[in-house]
């Protein structure tokens, strides 16, 4: 039986912010800073807002927050009322497309701006719901699955300019460029294998793909997240069991034990109100991440990122007597023989 192609419109990803470093910094040391450069320090509670949208609309982005959820990892999300409020800005806006910006990039995105924007229908059919758990995987800092340069692609290039610079999509050479025919750098990948049924995968009809053999005949992932997604996601962003979480005490230097990749998680408890400032100590190269702790959320304050840079990541911030904040310390690269700490002053 022959499968019925529909012609669809695709996520067309915002390109993504290109990261500077310090003179003397090495391939190794980079590589490991752009592989997880985009993705959120753990625990981290992204809380979303609807610009605009019908009730069916954003429903089924609630549902696709809640599939990523469900997997039981590390970081959350919450609605919030206020825009002011959110750090992912959500609208519906029919003659944009459907995009996202990518992981922490969003943090560089004005107030003002939508980071993720749907341009059809979701609630038509089950292609809805592809779609928004796919943005959602931007937003949690996962690329298009085709576009890793582990993937053996080539492509019929005149072919894919011609599929694509025509309806349903019309994109212009320089889109079709960077959402399909662009592979990823290696040094911005994690792991080195492709998966074709990834929820980050587009789907291709037949003649776009000259290898590898097997896809000549389309690429037809089945729109949910795959095992290789599910496995992905819980790496970067475990659940966290509270027992693992230290206690900061002012003054007192504590160790970071996470290597490259990890991260380690703190309390404080502000022992009086007024301004502390948290710091990491020594080589290693990590985002800092520090959010207030309430009775059911967490309220994100500050975060720092010193990685590919000589210095340590700094956040100073008013503190209330009694209240306990979070600090999350990704590490981004560990060199061999060193270690770092952190102190609150």
């Amino acid at each position: 039986m022959t499968k019925k192609i529909i012609a669809r419109k695709l996520c067309k990803q915002p390109a993504t912010i290109q990261r500077t470093f310090d003179p003397g910094v090495t391939e190794q040391r980079k590589g490991f800073i752009l592989a997880i450069g985009l993705k959120w320090a753990n625990l981290t509670e992204l809380k979303y807002f609807f610009i605009e949208g019908e009730e069916p609309q954003k429903n089924v982005v609630r549902t696709a927050f809640k599939v990523w959820k469900d997997l039981g990892i590390g970081i959350s999300f919450k609605e919030v009322a206020k825009v002011d409020d959110a750090m992912v800005r959500i609208g519906f806006d029919y003659n944009d497309g459907s995009w996202s910006y990518v992981g922490r990039d969003i943090l560089t995105i004005p107030k003002t701006q939508r980071t993720m924007n749907f341009g059809w229908d979701l609630t038509a059919d089950s292609y809805g719901m592809t779609t928004a758990i796919h943005e959602i995987g931007h937003t949690i800092g996962f690329q298009h699955e085709h576009q890793s340069p582990f993937s053996g692609i080539e492509w019929n290039t005149p072919a894919v300019y011609a599929e694509f610079s025509g309806p349903p999509n019309n994109w212009p050479k320089s889109q079709i460029d960077s959402n399909i025919i662009q592979k990823l750098p290696p040094n911005q990948v994690t792991g080195s294998a492709w998966d074709p049924k990834s929820i980050m995968e587009y789907e291709f009809g037949p003649g776009l793909v000259l290898q590898p053999a097997e896809y000549k005949t389309g690429i037809f992932p089945p729109g949910i997240l795959s095992a290789n997604d599910i496995k992905g996601v819980k790496s970067f962003y475990p659940e966290v069991a509270a027992k693992t979480i230290v206690k900061l005490q002012l003054h007192k230097s504590v160790l970071i034990k996470a290597g490259s990749g990890g991260q380690d998680d703190f309390t404080f408890t502000a022992p009086s109100t007024k301004k502390y400032t948290f710091q990491t100590v020594g080589e290693l190269d990590t985002v800092m991440v520090v959010s207030e702790k309430a009775k059911t959320e967490n309220h994100y304050l500050a975060g720092d990122d010193d990685s590919g840079y000589d210095k340590n990541s700094k956040i100073t911030l008013p503190l209330v007597k009694g209240r306990t904040y979070l600090i999350n310390v990704r590490v981004m690269y560990a060199p061999a023989n060193q270690s770092g700490s952190i102190i609150v002053t």
